[in-house]
C-alpha cells in the first residue's frame, strides 16, 4: 500500500519509516537472496531538509555525508565505477550533457517550468549490467518562490542509504539554488521498494526504541 509521511527534518522522517517498515513491513528475498522488510511506494516530503540532518544513531557522521555522498552529485568523474550519480548527472552518456547545466537553464529561461528534469539511468547500459542507479528521476520545480527538489527512487536502503540520499540531494538542491537565484525549498523522495535488509534489522530496532 502507499505511504505519505510529511517529516519535518530528515532525522523526524528516517526514524518513522524505520519504525513503520520494522513494525508492519512485508518479507521479502530481492534477487540476490537478501531478506528484507519492505514497504512500497513510499513518500517522504521534508519541509526543512537542512535541519537535524544526521542522527547518533545513523552509522555515517555529517562529515562521511558531505565529503563523499554530497560531493559525489556534483562530480562529473566516473573514477574505476561503472557508473556514478555525478556522471550520469553532469556528463550523460556519449553526449556528456550535463543535465544540471540544463536544469538551470530551463529554470532561469521559465522559473514556472515543468521540465527542469535530470534522469541517471541509461538503458543502454543498465539493461545489460548488475550495478544500476538507484536514484533515477530528479524533478526542480519552483513553488510560490522557493525551488524544491522531487526524486524517484527505485529501490532504497532505508536504515543504511536513506539519510545519506536525502543529505546529498539538499546539497544538490542548494547548488541550484545558487546557481538560479531561487530560495531553496523542499525535498521529497519517492521510493518504489523502500526495505531494510536483515542484517540491520538489530540495529534499525534501536533507532526508534
Amino acid at each position: 500500500m502507499p505511504l505519505y509521511l510529511k517529516a519535518s527534518t530528515p532525522v523526524d522522517g528516517w526514524t518513522r519509516i524505520i519504525r513503520k517498515i520494522m513494525e508492519s513491513g512485508m518479507l521479502r528475498q530481492d534477487e540476490r537472496g537478501i531478506e528484507t522488510r519492505w514497504c512500497d511506494n513510499v513518500l517522504i516530503h521534508v519541509a526543512d531538509p537542512y535541519a537535524d540532518r544526521v542522527s547518533p544513531k545513523y552509522p555515517f557522521s555529517e562529515r562521511v555525508l558531505r565529503e563523499k555522498y554530497a560531493t559525489q552529485l556534483l562530480n562529473p568523474d566516473r573514477m574505476d565505477f561503472q557508473y556514478t550519480y555525478g556522471e550520469r548527472l553532469n556528463a550523460w552518456g556519449t553526449e556528456m550533457i550535463d543535465q544540471l547545466d540544463y536544469v538551470v537553464r530551463k529554470l532561469k529561461e521559465s522559473p514556472n517550468t515543468r521540465r527542469a528534469v535530470a534522469s541517471t539511468w541509461d538503458p543502454r547500459k543498465d539493461t545489460k549490467v548488475d550495478e544500476v542507479p538507484c536514484l533515477n528521476h530528479f524533478v526542480f520545480m519552483e513553488r510560490e518562490g522557493l525551488l524544491d527538489l522531487s526524486v524517484t527512487i527505485r529501490s532504497n536502503d532505508m536504515y543504511g542509504a536513506w539519510l545519506a540520499n536525502v543529505y546529498a540531494l539538499s546539497e544538490l538542491l542548494s547548488n541550484i539554488s545558487e546557481r538560479t537565484g531561487i530560495r531553496r525549498g523542499t525535498v521529497t523522495t519517492f521510493s518504489v521498494n523502500a526495505h531494510v535488509y536483515s542484517h540491520d534489522w538489530d540495529k534499525a530496532h534501536e533507532v526508534y526504541s
